[in-house]
């Protein structure tokens, strides 16, 4: 409707309380499930997620069946802590009626239950992003616990990062998979329903071991400090744009004497061009995900918003700061300081949305007391 797409434009031009007032005038003229579901939305983007929970939760009241709805009421129990119903209503992902999960594999049938795992072959399939495979992966760990028969298909990119995470899992591409050697098959994102995770201390840790190349150690200088960031995030959805960094931010921290920095991640030409005029930033983004990870054993330090390079840090058990947006994912809870996901994780968390500010008051204090440390040998 044209309100909706009103409301639409005002959120794009961050004009989130003009884009409430249209949405309050629809609920006054219909109360229908879409509207409690635009509101939820709104809200959810804003990082207001107890609010967002009771909108989406009207909308079930109204349609129980709209899936998509039931995928962010999922996100919003996941954060708020509530992990048996949040990782049971995350199933409806391969249901939303926009932009759903596609399965894999769908010639392999899906497990009821753990009990029919028990000595079984299974397939472990990635889902999403890179990220979210190096976060799920524990769970594949977990699983061992009922069968020692793991073949994890994961993008090509991790291959390398994962041949090395159990003797008893197989590690293979997920374009290369023949159907007929399995049981049954899982997406990695269903194992914590399938395990049955219900509270954070039910989520394990377990350090990933890589092979470390030594040719890695030539663009590393061991006489300065060397500090990895990434601050350049998927811009593919609307969120995304809000757990990105501008470079700008970053022009005092780039600024320390004695000290390369290495951008890790991908970015946009934009970034390119402005990391140029840094001598002491070294773009390694192009690189392997797996030479990149051989780098990363070799720093002091890692710094990194939302992207699959603070995954892949805390993984590898590097220590590290992730620099986290106000309205953040699910997955990082409401914790502004630390993270059950990985130990060697240190957060620091917008206090204002959509300001980073004292993210960066924060970060400059912590280098500074951080570097000093290192030169005293502590």
């Amino acid at each position: 409707s044209i309100q909706d797409l009103l409301a639409s434009n005002f959120k794009q031009q961050k004009k989130f309380l003009e884009a409430l007032k249209v949405y309050k005038q629809q609920l006054k003229e219909n109360r229908t499930h879409l509207i409690f579901y635009n509101i939820g939305c709104l809200f959810l983007d804003l990082g207001r997620t107890s609010i967002a929970h009771y909108y989406f939760d009207k909308c079930r009241e109204i349609k129980n069946d709209d899936f998509t709805n039931l995928n962010n009421l999922s996100l919003c129990k996941l954060k708020l802590k509530d992990l048996k119903n949040g990782f049971l209503l995350y199933e409806s992902r391969f249901k939303k009626e926009s932009d759903p999960v596609k399965k894999k594999f769908v010639n392999i049938k899906s497990p009821k239950s753990l009990n029919e795992t028990k000595d079984k072959k299974i397939l472990v399939w990635d889902e999403q992003g890179l990220g979210d495979t190096i976060q799920f992966s524990r769970f594949v760990i977990d699983l061992l616990k009922f069968t020692k028969n793991i073949t994890f298909a994961v993008n090509t990119k991790l291959i390398k990062i994962f041949e090395k995470i159990d003797e008893n899992i197989k590690v293979c591409d997920s374009n290369n998979i023949n159907d007929d050697n399995f049981d049954y098959q899982i997406p990695i994102c269903s194992l914590p329903y399938f395990l049955n995770i219900e509270k954070l201390d039910d989520i394990k840790f377990y350090k990933l071991n890589i092979n470390l190349d030594k040719s890695t150690e030539k663009i590393i200088d061991q006489k300065k400090y060397n500090i990895g960031i990434s601050f350049d995030g998927n811009r593919k959805y609307f969120l995304d744009k809000y757990r990105s960094i501008p470079i700008e931010n970053f022009k005092n921290i780039l600024n320390i004497e004695n000290t390369n920095f290495y951008k890790l991640s991908k970015g946009s030409s934009e970034h390119s061009e402005k990391i140029k005029s840094y001598p002491n930033l070294f773009d390694l983004g192009e690189r392997s995900f797996h030479e990149i990870s051989n780098y990363m054993a070799k720093l002091d330090l890692v710094i990194s918003s939302d992207t699959s390079i603070i995954h892949l840090a805390g993984i590898l058990n590097i220590r590290s700061i992730l620099l986290l947006n106000y309205n953040s994912d699910w997955r990082w809870f409401d914790d502004n300081k630390s993270t059950i996901w990985y130990p060697s994780i240190k957060i620091l968390k917008q206090k204002k949305f959509d300001d980073w500010s004292n993210v960066f008051s924060e970060l400059e204090d912590f280098l500074k007391n951080f570097l000093l440390d290192k030169k005293k040998g502590q």
